[in-house]
């Protein structure tokens, strides 16, 4: 299927899908799955097109253009994989949902978005879609019951919209073409022009979508509180609508060329070096705050926040490896975030919560979606056989090679703090004891089941076997003028050494295997039930008492626990402003007669006395 048309077919099906939702939902949310899968297969045949333009719209001198390039491709296939996965989880979840036509309706207006935005060919098709994006997910996001999620996700991601539509059209107006090209390379050849500036505010749009500080705030609010079904979209998928502007603007600029005789920070251009250190407050500010939370969709969206920071510093590092680590961490990010999501919202599906400290015991009775939610954040911890080891290895080698050793620490940091605020959710949830009122809960279905195992595969497939991913990627760095990652079958070269993925593979297995036949071999404690014990003589008839997972880090908490907030700031901002549109409403919009007579002497005496001046 040609671009143009599946762009065309997509958003047709959108409203479709809503036709077909008012008269049953559930039909509606099969047809997102259906229209899901057609996007991955023809998005999956476009893997080697190149340079192949598609016309969307034409009108005088204004049209809206896409072009096929591999590095769309690879932010797409990352997008609709997400999407595909996620709408299976959609059916399940209709009669949980206010308005379950609007949700299919901006679900699938959502994704088409994203393709446009990858696959534009100049900057107006891309904003076009970008706000589509957007405005589809704003909708999206309340009807998880929390309008003021919605409020401060379109408050931020306004900055963004703001700053990309003030840059493209001052853009436009220097060089008369919205052409993502063809500015670029005068942008390189513009040596008086202040790209410094459209540089920053083009940026911003990316990292209001990447969730990195200071803009971070929205993501646990907005993830914390959209339907379950969509979080997972909103972390894996449209976040790396962010890492894509972060990719053209560093990459493709390229940043490493026009600012080269720029200030230079340890080997890097200080533009670049600015969004590098970006990326290593947003890690340990991610790390800390996931750490502290007990509803494992907010930690999970705190997660998010420090993955962008570690794919925002690879990409900009702009280098062999790093840049190869970063736009793996893309992929792999994406796969992690949304298999946690899923497993979480999996379990919401069955006990209604996804508070931690109102879990426990889940292991035996979601067997499968425990073997999830291990398998991805064992990546996202960045520990081998999984493919998470492999971008952050790359990103570590990139940033020791150039010596910068403080966002080393910030990253190493990460993926410390990591194994923190993800084992939370699997001993608070999977592990301890099982709560009497979940009894009864049981493995959720096998279409729900499918998903999340089809993302897991593939986090092992990348992990066992990097290369197949690093060839792809050392293809998109020759098209950028960087230097490819050295990749031979199961190993990956760079100037600090090899990594050989088979044989970790093998000694984990190994180690797997040891591990096992002593679990089988070895006597093992006796079973009780939960409340067979007493304390002092007495015995404990609340099955609560026994649930350690509420203040599971207290002491580490307590280290930071006054620590700045950049929310508090945001907070204060919010009070004035709504404090100034009082004053106004109650001196223009005041329903008492007297204030309308006094404003309208004061404009007439106005219109008497300037209004031949004027």
């Amino acid at each position: 299927m040609a671009l143009n048309t599946l762009i065309l077919f997509i958003l047709l099906g959108a409203f479709i899908t809503y036709a077909i939702s008012k008269f049953n939902d559930k039909a509606g949310a099969w047809l997102t799955v259906i229209v899901s899968l057609i996007a991955l297969f023809s998005i999956y045949m476009l893997k080697d097109s190149n340079s192949e333009i598609f016309n969307l719209f034409d009108y005088g001198m204004y049209s809206l253009n896409l072009v096929t390039s591999n590095y769309a491709w690879f932010f797409s296939i990352v997008m609709v994989i997400v999407y595909s996965m996620v709408a299976f989880f959609n059916p399940y979840w209709m009669e949980k949902l206010i308005h379950p036509a609007a949700y299919n309706l901006f679900y699938v207006l959502s994704l088409g978005g994203t393709i446009g935005v990858f696959y534009a060919k100049d900057f107006l098709t891309l904003f076009i879609f970008w706000e589509l994006v957007v405005w589809s997910s704003m909708f999206i996001i309340p009807l998880g019951k929390s309008r003021k999620a919605s409020v401060v996700y379109y408050g931020i991601s306004t900055v963004g919209s703001f700053t990309m539509l003030y840059a493209i059209l001052m853009l436009n107006v220097k060089y008369g073409t919205f052409e993502i090209n063809t500015v670029i390379r005068k942008m390189t050849e513009d040596p008086n022009f202040a790209i410094f500036f459209f540089f920053f505010l083009i940026v911003i749009a990316g990292l209001t979508k990447l969730g990195i500080f200071p803009f971070h705030t929205w993501l646990p609010i907005a993830h914390g509180n959209a339907p379950h079904t969509f979080s997972p979209v909103l972390s894996g998928g449209l976040v790396k609508m962010g890492g894509f502007i972060a990719f053209l603007m560093t990459a493709v600029l390229p940043t490493s060329k026009v600012f080269a005789n720029h200030l230079n920070i340890l080997n890097n251009p200080y533009e670049n070096y600015i969004l590098m250190i970006l990326g290593a407050i947003s890690i340990i500010i991610g790390t800390l705050m996931a750490i502290k939370q007990d509803d494992a969709k907010k930690l999970i969206a705190y997660s998010t926040v420090s993955n962008s920071g570690y794919i925002l510093i690879g990409l900009a590092m702009v280098d062999q490896t790093g840049f190869a680590g970063g736009m793996m961490h893309v992929f792999n990010h994406a796969m992690a975030s949304a298999a946690m999501f899923l497993s979480f919202a999996a379990i919401a599906y069955r006990t209604g919560t996804t508070k931690i400290s109102e879990l426990g015991g889940l292991i035996k009775k979601m067997p499968v979606t425990f073997a999830v939610y291990l398998i991805a954040i064992i990546s996202l911890a960045g520990i081998p056989p999984m493919s998470g080891f492999a971008s952050k290895w790359l990103i570590y080698q990139g940033l020791i090679r150039k010596g910068n050793m403080f966002i080393a620490f910030a990253t190493f940091f990460g993926s410390v703090g990591s194994f923190m605020y993800v084992f939370r959710p699997l001993a608070g949830a999977f592990l301890g004891q099982l709560s009497p009122k979940h009894e009864e809960v049981k493995e959720v279905p096998f279409l729900m089941q499918l998903p999340m195992l089809i993302i897991s595969g593939l986090t092992i497939l990348y992990g066992v076997y990097p290369g197949l991913m690093l060839k792809y990627i050392a293809k998109i760095q020759e098209t950028v003028g960087l230097k490819a990652i050295g990749v031979e079958g199961f190993k990956i070269f760079t100037p600090n050494g090899m990594w050989d993925s088979w044989t970790v593979t093998l000694v984990f297995t190994i180690g797997f295997i040891i591990a096992t036949i002593l679990y089988f071999i070895l006597p093992k404690s006796k079973s009780v039930g939960l409340m067979d014990t007493y304390t002092s003589g007495e015995f404990i008839y609340d099955p609560d008492k026994y649930h350690y997972s509420s203040n599971y880090y207290a002491p580490f908490e307590r280290l930071y626990k006054n620590h700045p907030s950049v929310e508090k700031f945001y907070d204060v901002i919010a009070l004035r402003t709504r404090e100034f549109g009082y004053l106004i409403k109650t001196w223009f919009f005041n329903e008492n007669p007297t204030f309308t007579v006094f404003w309208i002497s004061i404009v007439i005496t106005v219109i008497f006395m300037w209004g031949d001046k004027i």
